[in-house]
């Protein structure tokens, strides 16, 4: 069996397939900021993705709450 190696914003997802599940993929190598996910397992390259997209989703949503605060604090008084 060979395996595919897969890029996806910087993470590295190869092909595992076992006799169960051929289609499993495991993520080998991340960047310093998703390294939660280096050595998981997905069924599908498609689970993989969906989780890779999730993380950064509610990073950046958890990033732009602190940017409106800051925003906010130059036109409306927050705590007193």
């Amino acid at each position: 069996m060979s395996t595919t190696t897969y890029k996806h914003r910087n993470c590295i997802i190869q092909t595992t397939p076992s006799e169960k599940y051929p289609e499993m993929v495991t993520i080998t190598k991340t960047p310093k900021m998703r390294s939660d996910f280096e050595g998981r397992r997905y069924l599908t390259i498609e689970h993989a993705h969906k989780a890779i997209e999730l993380f950064e989703s509610e990073r950046m949503i958890n990033s732009k709450s602190k940017y409106i605060k800051s925003q906010l604090q130059d036109v409306v008084v927050l705590q007193e």
